[in-house]
């Protein structure tokens, strides 16, 4: 089989204002973005050794997969960007007072302290998680475990932390 760098880049680029109206179909005003993005992924992965036998099937299905993607991300975005009412804003105030702010602190500290209780391995797994910029594929990968091995030691680090910081109620 012939390595097929080359036939993915020039599908690639014959194809690329098609590519952008297709991502524009599902998520409008992003096109260019979703295009570039999936560009990064594909060298990657095809780069890597991966031979794509329908490069234009290819292209197509990762440019959808990241489509939808961001449009499920821009989706959570407004959901929690949304302006709040009056009624939400003095909902919000009545709910802060000293003891709550001083017992947030404190589940803070114990908090950090739980974390810092950890394996390294955990912690590690478990900060990348929460930092919301790796994928759990990605911290396995870096872990050096399968992604199921990864999901158990972020999982036992959260129960770890959620049993040593108790909200009382």
């Amino acid at each position: 089989m012939v390595r097929s760098i080359p036939l993915v880049l020039q599908t690639f680029i014959s194809r690329q204002s098609d590519l952008i109206k297709y991502a524009e179909t599902i998520v409008p005003n992003h096109g260019d973005d979703i295009v570039q993005e999936a560009w990064f992924r594909i060298n990657r992965t095809v780069a890597a050794t991966v031979d794509v036998i329908a490069p234009d099937s290819y292209l197509f299905r990762v440019v959808r997969n990241l489509a939808i993607d961001v449009k499920r991300k821009l989706g959570r975005e407004a959901e929690t960007t949304r302006d709040a009412t009056p009624e939400e804003i003095a909902e919000v105030a009545a709910l802060t007072s000293p003891e709550r702010d001083c017992l947030a602190a404190e589940q803070m500290r114990m908090l950090r302290e739980a974390i810092d209780e950890l394996p390294e391995r955990t912690r590690i797994a478990l900060e990348m998680r929460r930092s919301g910029q790796y994928k759990l594929r990605e911290i396995a990968e870096h872990l050096g475990v399968s992604v199921g091995v990864a999901h158990d030691i972020i999982a036992r680090g959260i129960a770890h932390c959620r049993s040593r910081v108790r909200s009382p109620e």
